[in-house]
């Protein structure tokens, strides 16, 4: 038998159920990008929809378009992932609404109440529960935020020259404290100070080797569970992956 369904990765996903086993093949309705980061599609409300929609067929198991989702996202855990993504969706609008900005929603950590008494459901809510937040954030405010970023998009190049009148001039300011934050282990907010550094200085040699640094930090620490987030760090490092023996 052939569901449509609208999914959390995009509106227009098939399920395929096999009644004689209970098995039904769910491909990528639960990938935890709902959508690919670089298209906006896929959406809260349309996962929240296709849980409850497996919920009422009650498959035996479920078979997902990866083995780690089939592992971890299974029958058992799906009562208590909807209602933590629920409980989730409620707090991500009313934070929209207080005009909290994506970063400080995510940087809440939010962790409904309800998962004590569902366990199974908690690695699954884990995973998706960053994703799920920016994509309702993204589908629900404009390019001005409440804190006033995109009223007055700057160029890299004034940003940058910004940050170097700031620095006090010259490649050293950049060099050391983006030293620090990638000794840190902190690779992110480190592109963010060699990234302007390199637009300002772009012969320096310190300062390609620490963005090598952090792109190869970032690379390894999304290797395991982020795909798309390696992809685009190996990418920007220009990492080529041996053949697999």
């Amino acid at each position: 038998m052939l569901y449509p369904t609208p999914g959390g990765e995009t509106s227009d996903a098939l399920m395929v159920y096999l009644p004689a086993s209970g098995l039904l093949f769910t491909g990528d309705v639960m990938m935890p990008y709902l959508g690919a980061p670089f298209f906006a599609e896929g959406s809260a409300e349309g996962l929240l929809k296709t849980l409850q929609f497996i919920r009422d067929l009650r498959p035996r198991r479920l078979i997902h378009g990866h083995p780690p989702l089939t592992d971890q996202f299974t029958v058992d855990a799906l009562e208590g992932l909807q209602i933590a993504l629920g409980a989730l969706r409620e707090h991500v609008l009313d934070s929209i609404g207080r005009g909290l900005t994506l970063p400080a929603i995510l940087d809440a950590a939010y962790l409904p109440e309800p998962l004590r008494q569902h366990p199974l459901a908690v690695v699954p809510y884990l995973v998706m529960r960053d994703n799920f937040a920016a994509r309702l954030y993204h589908q629900r405010t404009g390019y001005w935020e409440a804190d006033g970023h995109g009223l007055a998009p700057v160029p890299a190049a004034a940003h940058a020259a910004a940050l170097d009148l700031l620095a006090g001039g010259g490649e050293e300011p950049f060099v050391r404290a983006a030293g620090v934050l990638t000794g840190q282990g902190d690779h992110a907010l480190a592109l963010e100070i060699i990234e302007p550094g390199l637009v300002r200085y772009p012969a320096s040699a310190a300062l390609a080797q620490l963005r090598q640094d952090a792109l190869r930090g970032l690379a390894e620490l999304h290797q395991q569970l982020d795909p798309f987030r390696f992809i685009v760090y190996a990418e920007l490092a220009g990492l080529e992956l041996g053949p697999v023996r």
